[in-house]
């Protein structure tokens, strides 16, 4: 088998049985493609591109580790609580255009090592937590002082 697919033109034959074979996912289609690729594949571009996923995804981290550490913190007024939250969510005034919000803590970061990625999700969950709690608590408050009036 080795002998077959060392050349170029002895594996096309292999290409061809591979991908008719049966039907194919998307990603089984991708990872053919990448494996019966006949052009040079540059391992540096992708380290590269691993990398600066891995930072992005530190980067992440980091910052939702700080807000997490200031919302624990009881000393904050509420409307800094807000500010802070909406700040993180992208929500700001209207005519400022700073880009799409975050929809997902793994956007642009899909390919990190697994235990990053789950680190990654439990801590936005933590703080997905500490909000609806806020939120709660502003309800239970807000129906307390309904049923006074």
């Amino acid at each position: 088998i080795l002998s077959t697919v060392t050349g170029v033109h002895k594996y096309k034959w292999l290409k061809q049985n591979v991908q008719g074979l049966y039907p194919q996912s998307a990603l089984l289609n991708t990872i053919v493609e990448f494996a019966l690729k006949e052009e040079p594949v540059d391992v540096e571009k992708m380290r590269k591109c691993l990398l600066k996923q891995l930072e992005r995804a530190e980067v992440r981290l980091e910052g939702i580790d700080t807000i997490l550490k200031l919302s624990a913190k009881n000393f904050l007024l509420p409307s800094v609580q807000y500010a802070m939250f909406c700040g993180w969510q992208r929500l700001i005034p209207e005519g400022a255009n700073i880009g799409e919000p975050l929809t997902d803590c793994l956007k642009d970061v899909d390919l990190i090592p697994p235990f990053n990625r789950m680190l990654l999700e439990v801590t936005f969950g933590k703080l997905y937590a500490w909000a609806i709690q806020n939120v709660r608590n502003i309800l239970i408050d807000a129906n307390a002082k309904f049923k006074e009036l």
